[in-house]
């Protein structure tokens, strides 16, 4: 049995729980509840620490929702941004295709070089020719402008490529050695 003076003492001096006078003391929380209900002053400090909970929650909750608001102001002008940027793309697509101003063979093929092949100072479709766009041509004689444009654009691609093939076969060797 447990000394009530010191489940007195815990619960109203220092603010302990019952469920951590319980496991102190080695009862149920059943017992220590019992112990307490004996004492004129249980029901008003259950009544404050009532409230103090309750006051508690409602500042989580609050807390909760500032945040989740947050969160949404935050997806919100992403989305706006997001919108914005393709607002932008299609008016500049819009400009780029009015009857006011045609676009070039050239700037076609500048807008399309991963659809290109460089073959003997040509630029070829690469792609299958049943479904290529109408207004882009099979080839295209490669000048000033577009050359360098082009060589920038398939050294990135062999970059790119080469860098996979080097990060899939250190891949596959850190696999084997850990496989062994």
């Amino acid at each position: 049995m447990c000394d009530k003076n010191k489940v007195y003492h815990l619960y109203i001096i220092e603010k302990k729980t019952i469920t951590e006078i319980a496991d102190e003391e080695n009862v149920s929380k059943q017992m220590i509840s019992k112990i307490l209900k004996e004492f004129p002053e249980y029901k008003k400090e259950k009544e404050r620490r009532k409230i103090e909970n309750s006051l508690k929650r409602k500042e989580k909750k609050r807390e909760y929702i500032k945040q989740k608001r947050e969160i949404e102001k935050e997806k919100q002008e992403e989305e706006e941004a997001l919108l914005w940027g393709m607002m932008e793309q299609q008016r500049i697509h819009a400009m780029m295709m009015s009857k006011k101003r045609t676009l070039s063979t050239a700037q076609l093929v500048e807008y399309s070089l991963s659809q290109y092949i460089e073959v003997k100072g040509k630029l070829i479709y690469k792609n299958d020719f049943a479904n290529k766009p109408e207004d882009l041509p099979k080839t295209f004689n490669i000048h000033k402008t577009v050359l360098p444009q082009f060589k920038d654009y398939s050294q990135k691609v062999e970059s790119e490529k080469w860098n996979s093939k080097v990060e899939k076969e250190a891949l596959s060797k850190v696999e084997k050695e850990t496989q062994e």
